[in-house]
C-alpha cells in the first residue's frame, strides 16, 4: 500500500550547482537548528494552516489557490468599478481595464485548472515536495540536496528574512515559512527532517513520539544528520536516560 503522502523524486539536484550564479545569487540558508523557540506546532495548526504532522510526514497548505482567488477577485472588483463609471474613458482607464480583465480571466482559469499544489516534508524517505509555477507539477527532491534562501523584503524591510526554497527548474522561490523568521523556520524544518533526532516540540507530534523513539532505538540511536546549536532531548526524562545509557554501554 502506497503512503498517502509518499511522492516520487522528480529532481535529484540542481543543474549548474557549482556555477557562480548559483553560489552567489542567493542568500543561502544552512540546514541547522539554531533555536528551539518555535511557534506551537499543535492541533490548532490543522485549522489555520491545514497542517498535518506525524512521525513520518508533515503536510502544510501552500496558499497557491487562495492567492489566485484573491488576485482574481481584486481584479474583478476593479473591472466592475470601471463598468459602473459613466465618464468617458481616456487611454489610461482603457489600459487598466484591459489589464485587469485579462488578469481576472487568467486567474479564474488558473484557479479551476491548476494541479494540486503541495508542501510535504517526508521524514521517512528524506525528501521534500513543493509547488512549481502555475500549471507545472509539484517538485520532489531529496531534502539534503534542496537549497533554502531567505528573502530580502522591501526597502523598508517588510517581508525580509522569510525562509524560501530555491526551485531547481528556474531558480525562482517558493515560501517555506513555518515560523516568525527564516532561522526559526529552518530550525523546525531541519529538526523534523533529521529522522535521527526526536520529533520537534509541539503537541501535534505527541501521539507519535513513543513510536518514533522505538524506531530510533531499534536502529541503534544513529547520530544526527544535521547540526544543532541547541539541545534536542527526548520527550521524557526516562527516554533521555535510556538513550544516554545505550551510548555509554557502547563505549
Amino acid at each position: 500500500m502506497v503512503d498517502k503522502y509518499y511522492r516520487a523524486i522528480t529532481h535529484e539536484d540542481y543543474k549548474n550547482r557549482e556555477s557562480k550564479k548559483f553560489k552567489d545569487h542567493f542568500h543561502h540558508m544552512s540546514k541547522k537548528i539554531t533555536t528551539n523557540d518555535f511557534l506551537p506546532l499543535n492541533e490548532n495548526k490543522s485549522k489555520t494552516l491545514h497542517f498535518y504532522g506525524d512521525d513520518e510526514y508533515m503536510s502544510i497548505a501552500t496558499g497557491d489557490k487562495s492567492a489566485t482567488m484573491w488576485t482574481g477577485g481584486i481584479m474583478l472588483a476593479v473591472v466592475v468599478g470601471f463598468l459602473l463609471i459613466d465618464d468617458e474613458w481616456t487611454l489610461m482607464p482603457i489600459i487598466i481595464f484591459s489589464i485587469c480583465s485579462f488578469g481576472f480571466l487568467f486567474n479564474a482559469i488558473l484557479y479551476f485548472t491548476m494541479p494540486k499544489k503541495e508542501k510535504v516534508y517526508d521524514r521517512k524517505q528524506g525528501r521534500i515536495t513543493f509547488s512549481d509555477w502555475f500549471w507545472k507539477k509539484n517538485i520532489t527532491m531529496p531534502f539534503k540536496n534542496t537549497e533554502f534562501s531567505y528573502s530580502t523584503g522591501s526597502a523598508e524591510g517588510v517581508g525580509a528574512f522569510m525562509l524560501q526554497i530555491i526551485r531547481p527548474t528556474n531558480y525562482s522561490f517558493v515560501s517555506a515559512s513555518l515560523g516568525r523568521d527564516c532561522y526559526e523556520s529552518m530550525s523546525v524544518i531541519t529538526w523534523y527532517m533529521d529522522r535521527n533526532r526526536p520529533l520537534p516540540p509541539g503537541t501535534a507530534f505527541d501521539p507519535f513520539r513513543q513510536k518514533d523513539f522505538e524506531r530510533r532505538k531499534a536502529e541503534g540511536f544513529p547520530p544526527p544528520l544535521y547540526p544543532s546549536q541547541v539541545p534536542t532531548p527526548e520527550a521524557t526524562e526516562a527516554q533521555q536516560k535510556e538513550r544516554e545509557k545505550y551510548w555509554r554501554d557502547l563505549e
